[in-house]
């Protein structure tokens, strides 16, 4: 009787891992990284704006935008541990299109209120969109200390794309140890 206690109690704890494992990998899905409170995903891939953006859509995300420096600071973090040495530059969602002189978040419609500018920027000439530059080079950590540059839309530069993590819904799966129960087993939705 104790032997199936513990076996029970064995499987029951490995399931419970497996549904901890799920929800941590179901919050940003496949190639997505949670950051901050965003998924994200770099790629080295050079791409105009206009295509970095498309590109992002297609995988139901868009590129990145900035609130803080606190957020700015950990993405610099996870830059330096995944990509050290291959993003020198990235495009942003970052833009002026809609209004000469005020920039816009693509990703969330928003007015951007957090702009950590390079040195001598902004320089509303050299274009309409905006992509994060790192000030520093080092030959341990990679690029880091990253700042906004206006760039022509049209300039190719990797990305960074963002997404929302998904909010794990419980009560759309259950599970069920008894298995007598199984026939009066319902799902709630």
């Amino acid at each position: 009787m104790l032997c199936h206690k513990l076996i029970a109690f064995a499987v029951l704890s490995l399931m419970l891992l497996q549904l901890h494992q799920v929800n941590s990998e179901a919050t940003c899905g496949k190639n997505f990284t949670k950051v901050a409170d965003k998924c994200l995903l770099a790629s080295n891939q050079w791409y105009t704006w206009y295509e970095a953006d498309r590109y992002c859509h297609s995988l139901g995300a868009a590129l990145l935008s900035l609130q803080n420096q606190a957020e700015l600071l950990q993405i610099e973090k996870w830059l330096s541990v995944s990509v050290p040495f291959k993003l020198s530059e990235f495009w942003t969602s970052g833009n002026t299109l809609g209004k000469k002189g005020v920039y816009f978040w693509q990703s969330t419609g928003e007015v951007a209120r957090f702009l950590p500018w390079y040195p001598d920027e902004p320089k509303p000439a050299s274009g309409d969109c905006l992509s994060l530059y790192p000030k520093e080079y080092n030959t341990t950590f990679g690029y880091s200390d990253y700042r906004l540059m206006i760039k022509s839309c049209t300039y190719p530069s990797p990305l960074v794309c963002e997404k929302q993590p998904q909010k794990y819904d419980n009560t759309s799966s259950m599970l069920c140890l008894k298995p007598e129960s199984y026939e009066n087993a319902q799902v709630l939705l």
